[in-house]
């Protein structure tokens, strides 16, 4: 049962990235910025490199308010979308999540595909990451794993019922999350 579980999780994560790259996942609606008309200003007065977009995050200060978002992990696609993005986000310092670990965690032969990203990215500021779900059935030992296996900054734990609910195989159990944060948030090492 539990290895049928991990091929349905690795096939999701497929799907994830065909999804994305075969079908049309645009939404489309209005910002609104259309109804804005910016003043032109012939005569600025002004340094544009006097300008400074950096912001501090988790006591730490990045180049700008920027953070390359939970993406991916636990396929070979993924594990050189990994890479990419955290060149990108050292190169850039900005910091950089993973997507969820439950697949590596579960099965330790995709780790490779999360923790590439500290290899190519030793001074990164790099985000674990895991599931709701996974941190109320597992608690502390998966969060604890998640961190460890690419050396992070810091833990996201993500929080997508409606996702959960609505995609085959999805986890829907979310009861106790706070209380486990609670117990957990001081005694990871990382926020």
């Amino acid at each position: 049962m539990a290895r049928a579980r991990r091929k349905v999780v690795e096939e999701r994560k497929k799907d994830h990235l065909r999804i994305v790259l075969e079908e049309d996942v645009e939404f489309v609606r209005s910002t609104w910025l259309e109804y804005v008309e910016p003043v032109h200003t012939s005569i600025p007065e002004l340094d544009f490199g006097s300008i400074n977009v950096q912001a501090k995050f988790l006591n730490r200060v990045f180049s700008a308010p920027i953070i390359i978002e939970s993406m991916t992990g636990g396929t070979k696609e993924a594990e050189k979308i990994n890479a990419r993005l955290a060149e990108a986000a050292e190169k850039a310092d900005i910091p950089m999540g993973v997507g969820s670990q439950r697949i590596a965690i579960e099965k330790p032969e995709l780790a490779h595909t999360f923790s590439i990203v500290r290899e190519v990215a030793p001074r990164a500021f790099l985000m674990a990451n895991i599931g709701a779900a996974q941190l109320i059935k597992h608690g502390e030992d998966y969060a604890w794993r998640a961190i460890k296996m690419i050396e992070a900054d810091a833990l996201i734990v993500h929080t997508n019922p409606l996702q959960e609910l609505i995609q085959p195989h999805g986890d829907t159990y979310f009861s106790g999350l706070l209380h486990n944060l609670k117990k957990i948030s001081g005694r990871i090492g990382v926020p």
